[in-house]
């Protein structure tokens, strides 16, 4: 018998989320990229020259890489 055959556990519930992938949902990132393009669909109208369509595809853009981003910095920095 080795040194690891004695020291099996089971996962707590928190551990296994992290094994999981994290607070990870479809409908998370969904409503962090819809909110995203709403504000940036504003902001593309109020600015000149840029418009709504690209305000919003950036804000989306950007919505979403905060949601996939958000997790990595809570739980390590």
């Amino acid at each position: 018998m080795n040194a690891s055959a004695t020291t099996f556990r089971e996962l707590t519930a928190e551990e296994t989320t992290l094994v999981g992938g994290g607070d990870f949902t479809w409908e998370g990132l969904a409503a962090h990229m819809g909110a995203g393009a709403l504000v940036g669909g504003l902001a593309g109208a109020a600015a000149a020259g840029v418009g709504a369509g690209p305000g919003a595809l950036g804000g989306a853009l950007l919505g979403g890489i905060e949601y996939c981003a958000k997790d990595l910095i809570e739980n390590y920095f």
